[in-house]
């Protein structure tokens, strides 16, 4: 029969293959997954959170955790006695598990964290004759190349072979051009958009912004600009073909087979104005043999293709592609052929239409069959694909079951439909309903099959499962519309965790599984969440009243911590001399403000304190009193604690004084008057000093007994000895003194040579006239 390659025999028919068991393993994918974090603002407040050894822990949460290990730790049900049914309300975490968990030692080692993996869609041929050999680097030397330079060669391979297929550019030229210029696929354009050349501007839309250096008026002036951005290194090769074809100043390389002719026209057409690039390029193509590649596309047969999808869309399997050959006649049928790409063993086949493709026909006009080898093919997903490597093949054949009879195979590489990727939209305390309100979503293409989801609670503090509850996966079309994967529209979920001391100060991870058993085990697919320690500590001192002899304080100290300390402490500190004064236990005080502000801390709604202590102000005169909230597990108030430690504020004193006379007789002067000061309740030695102001020193001093001075408490009845606070003193004069201001110094000390710690009122000076 006359070949015709603009038609095709539209009849097709479905031969399913025998349905092999599929065992599922289990998978872990660990790095950086998402958690929501409460953020919070620190106010006025000091706070620290203590523990029982004194040692003060940080506050601070780190909500981007991206930490690697080498194997997940596995969990294991355990048994609860509480709610596990998110059916029925909030859930708890069992008293067994809280204890057993509260026993455990902290383990040191990093939390198991996923990340989002998502299934590569490119897959080239392995066995075609006009396109890459994508699987190895031809027959080009690749001796003394580290594994990753092989690599990018294999990547180049098939765009610079369909380079000249296409364009007619030489592929040892454009593979020499891509070694050098993307320094074997390093540089940070390929790395970061597969560019391999630094052709600016966009392909299909996508672009990467980069520095670049632009020559302006005389001088080099560095700039970002957009550089084409490429899914992967084939289509930068094939995209660099078409830009030196579309550009005329590159015509007379066009089709030229000699490489040493091409290397010098490149140079000679101003490609680079390095004067040695001709010889570099020559240097690279004699060194790896890239000749090779040129004898590779000059051959007539054609049997090459392309997969340009093979993903999960809701429920189905989807694989798109071409095939075009020469081995082909209008009497052969096309099949489509899913492999396990590990096994080899055969999932499924079918055989299909041609679904006409311009592009290929314009690429291969001389191929048996090229524009009808286009092929669109939708698979009912299961549990027979999830997790595998796909590989497809392509195969025209003269026999109506699919095996080989005349024609070609083309076998692509592999696939992976393993995509594993998780949110986490929610993970929150609740200050409003006392619970942990977790919410997010997980899509794998591995939970087919695997119909039962669970939210498993685990602690990566002491390395143990705190509870795992059975959910209702819910409808996330926004996910599906971002993902590819099989259960992507049907990944979410919603639980909510009664408040338990379990929860608090370790890292709590959130873990989503899906498995084929009713108790989570069996084979199931995990995700790992980012950890979170709930340990806020937030605090505000509202007021502090001091009078002669009570101290009221008012404020709230909201904390996760009191979950499991559930002791109320309210301390005053005296932060002068470093000691406490005293200690009240309180009930907590209803603060919905607090709540609205800080809805996320388990105790924000009954948060506050309001609490008054009997004291003495004149005992602490001066001193600076401090104010401290406390959550403790222990009923004295000790054992393990949290802190609040309010700025210190510094306690009212007064001091009064007034000099009655002073009078000069007989070379002697008497001098009387009174000093009231609340220090004198610690200060209990009084002084009366005479003190020369002209010369600045002192000329004597007196230790006095107060006397009583009803007046000067009626005027001032605060003030803690102003009933006993006159003095009566006498001292010698010199006549040296005589036109020196004399001032008097009135002293409260509690040293008994009146140094120490003491309180001065100095009264003003007068004029020494005379001494009889």
């Amino acid at each position: 029969m006359a070949s015709d390659s603009n038609s095709k025999n539209n009849q097709f028919r479905v031969v399913l293959p025998v349905i092999f068991t599929f065992g599922a393993s289990l998978v872990f994918f660990q790095g950086n997954a998402h958690a929501d974090n409460a953020n919070v603002t620190a106010n006025t407040a000091v706070t620290t959170t203590q523990t029982s050894d004194n040692q003060q822990s940080s506050n601070y949460q780190n909500a981007n955790v991206a930490l690697m290990t080498a194997q997940a730790v596995q969990t294991h049900a355990a048994e609860q006695t509480a709610n596990t049914d998110p059916n029925k309300g909030a859930v708890d975490i069992s008293a067994e598990n809280a204890q057993n968990v509260a026993n455990a030692p902290a383990v040191d080692t990093q939390p198991n964290v996923s990340t989002n993996q998502i299934s590569n869609t490119q897959a080239d041929p392995e066995n075609g004759t006009a396109s890459t050999t994508v699987s190895g680097t031809g027959n080009i030397n690749t001796n003394g190349l580290s594994a990753r330079n092989v690599q990018f060669l294999e990547s180049i391979h098939q765009g610079a072979v369909d380079g000249w297929k296409q364009f007619g550019v030489l592929p040892s030229l454009t593979g020499a051009q891509a070694i050098i210029e993307s320094g074997w696929g390093q540089s940070a354009l390929t790395t970061q958009g597969h560019n391999l050349f630094g052709i600016k501007g966009s392909y299909n839309g996508q672009s990467v912004t980069m520095p670049t250096y632009e020559y302006y008026d005389g001088r080099y002036v560095q700039i970002n600009d957009a550089f084409r951005a490429y899914p992967s290194n084939y289509e930068s090769i094939v995209d660099h073909g078409r830009f030196l074809k579309e550009n005329s100043r590159y015509s007379n390389l066009i089709g030229q087979k000699d490489y040493q002719t091409v290397t010098r026209l490149i140079r000679q057409d101003g490609y680079a104005t390095d004067p040695q690039y001709t010889n570099t390029l020559n240097r690279v193509i004699r060194q790896y043999n890239l000749t090779a590649w040129d004898q590779e596309a000059f051959n007539d047969n054609i049997n090459t293709g392309h997969i340009d999808n093979v993903s999960v869309q809701g429920n189905n399997l989807k694989v798109e592609g071409w095939h075009a050959t020469n081995n082909y006649d209008q009497s052969m049928h096309h099949f489509i052929i899913l492999l396990d790409g590990n096994t080899k063993q055969e999932l499924y086949r079918q055989e299909v239409p041609g679904t006409y493709r311009q592009d290929v026909q314009n690429v291969y006009p001389n191929a048996k069959i090229s524009g009808w080898g286009g092929f669109s093919l939708t698979v009912p997903n299961s549990a027979n694909f999830a997790g595998k490597a796909i590989q497809v093949v392509s195969r025209y054949t003269k026999n109506t079951n699919g095996e080989p009879n005349g024609g070609d195979d083309l076998w692509f590489n592999s696939v992976n439909l393993n995509t594993n990727a998780g949110y986490l939209d929610n993970f929150n305390i609740d200050a409003a309903t006392n619970t942990l309100n977790i919410s997010g979503w997980h899509a794998t293409d591995q939970s087919a099959g695997k119909d039962h989801h669970f939210i498993i609670l685990y602690d990566a503090t002491k390395n143990r499962e705190l509870g795992r509850y059975e959910v209702n996966s819910a409808i996330r079309n926004d996910v599906a519309k971002v993902y590819n994967v099989y259960n992507a529209g049907k990944s979410g979920f919603n639980l909510q965790v009664n408040i338990s001391p379990a929860l608090i100060g370790d890292n709590i991870q959130v873990i989503s599984r899906y498995s084929n058993a009713a108790n989570g085990e069996g084979n199931y697919v995990d995700y790992w969440f980012a950890p979170k320690t709930f340990n806020a500590n937030q605090s505000y001192l509202d007021k502090v009243e001091i009078s002669d002899n009570q101290v009221h304080v008012s404020g709230w100290q909201a904390a996760d911590a009191s979950v499991k300390e559930q002791n109320h402490f309210v301390i005053l500190y005296d932060a002068t001399t470093h000691q406490e004064i005293a200690r009240k236990q309180v009930n907590n005080v209803s603060r919905p403000d607090v709540q609205r502000a800080y809805p996320n801390i388990a105790n924000a709604g009954k948060s506050g304190f309001d609490v008054t202590f009997d004291f003495n102000r004149a005992a602490y005169a001066g001193h600076q009193l401090q104010v401290i909230s406390r959550y403790s597990d222990a009923n004295s108030g000790e054992g393990n604690r949290t802190d609040a430690w309010f700025a210190p504020t510094t306690v009212p004193s007064n001091n009064q004084g007034f000099l009655d006379s002073f009078v000069v007789k007989n070379g002697e002067v008497t001098v009387t008057g009174w000093q009231a000061a609340d220090q004198s309740y610690n200060q209990k030695n009084h002084f009366v000093i005479l003190y020369d102001a002209t010369t600045h020193r002192e000329i004597a001093r007196q230790q006095v007994t107060n006397l009583d001075r009803p007046d000067v408490q009626k005027a001032y009845p605060s003030i803690y000895n102003s009933a006993k606070s006159g003095f009566k003193a006498a001292f010698k004069l010199d006549s040296s003194l005589i036109g020196h201001e004399i001032q008097v110094v009135s002293r409260y000390s509690d040293a008994n040579n009146g140094e120490g710690n003491r309180t001065d009122f100095w009264f003003n000076a007068i004029k020494l006239q005379r001494l009889y």
